[in-house]
């Protein structure tokens, strides 16, 4: 599971500056596991800086190496998820749920999140048909994980005649 983005180097000690993608700001402090590449590493340190983070990782040590990782995600493993407050899910949760109106029109299944910033969109396909869906109250009504189904307005596909 995705919890940041390494953006660039920072300083010659092989520090990188990171966009975080968590909503769990600990999963940077001084002895959290981030997975990169594959590989474990462990969080010497981390501090804000100029509206980011910079988060030193064991093992990169200097900006050579930085700069080798710059774009690529810090993970953690699924079984690290903390819980989410009620009607706030994880990407990886949302991808392959079955998707259908409220009076039952099925949508396909969900295959991608788009991140935008006033809301998250989820994107469903039916054969060669795709559904933007706003990740809003009023949009979604209902996701249910055990049974791998979300529940969508109606309104979302229904067009008046002009």
């Amino acid at each position: 599971m995705r919890v940041g983005q390494v953006l660039t180097a920072y300083g010659v000690q092989g520090a990188v500056k990171v966009l975080p993608l968590t909503d769990f700001d600990d999963r940077f402090d001084r002895g959290s596991r981030l997975i990169l590449e594959g590989d474990e590493h462990v969080v010497e340190w981390s501090q804000s800086a100029g509206g980011g983070l910079v988060v030193k990782l064991n093992g990169i040590d200097n900006r050579t190496m930085a700069e080798l990782v710059r774009g690529r995600y810090l993970e953690v493993d699924d079984s690290a998820a903390k819980p989410l407050d009620d009607g706030r899910f994880y990407h990886h949760q949302l991808i392959g749920l079955e998707v259908h109106t409220a009076s039952g029109r099925p949508l396909g299944a969900i295959h991608e999140v788009l991140e935008r910033p006033a809301n998250d969109v989820w994107v469903s396909r039916l054969d060669a048909l795709e559904f933007l869906i706003p990740a809003t109250r009023d949009a979604v009504l209902e996701v249910d994980l055990s049974g791998r189904v979300v529940t969508v307005a109606d309104w979302l596909i229904d067009v008046e005649d002009a």
